[in-house]
């Protein structure tokens, strides 16, 4: 059953992938057919969805009933914020080192490849880039 769960998350990311390529193509044409102003064209790249706080980013690609997904970005020594997190699978795109916080201070240090797909159960965290490159991750939340 969580293997059927997990093929159903990883299917939701391919198809994720994919409909982000074919969107990223449809406003590439949308934006050679309309020249904008540059300020007008700055506000128009920021994503629907996105939140941005310091060099932290998050944008919201998908959100259902069921599953939320999310890319993230952090740059090195970034650190998100403490707070509770749902089931999730995380894709990283490349590769990076974490130090993940506990609410009793606990710490963890997770290193991931590139490509690299790895799942979390729900708790309360606050993870911190600790490598030397931005590290940019794919994260499929289930809902309750």
């Amino acid at each position: 059953m969580k293997r059927l769960a997990l093929m159903a998350m990883v299917a939701t990311l391919m198809l994720v992938f994919a409909t982000g390529a074919v969107m990223a193509q449809e406003k590439a044409k949308a934006d050679k057919a309309k020249p904008a102003p540059a300020e007008e064209k700055a506000k128009a790249e920021k994503t629907k969805g996105e939140k941005t706080k310091g060099e932290t980013a998050t944008k919201v690609l998908f959100e259902n009933e069921k599953f939320r997904v999310v890319e993230t970005r952090a740059k090195p020594g970034q650190k998100n914020e403490m707070k509770e997190r749902p089931d999730r699978v995380i894709y990283s795109f490349n590769a990076g080192k974490s130090r993940v916080h506990y609410p009793d201070g606990k710490t963890e240090e997770v290193e991931f490849k590139a490509g690299g797909v790895r799942y979390r159960k729900a708790d309360k965290i606050q993870s911190e880039n600790i490598g030397k490159t931005e590290t940019r991750n794919l994260v499929i939340s289930a809902k309750k």
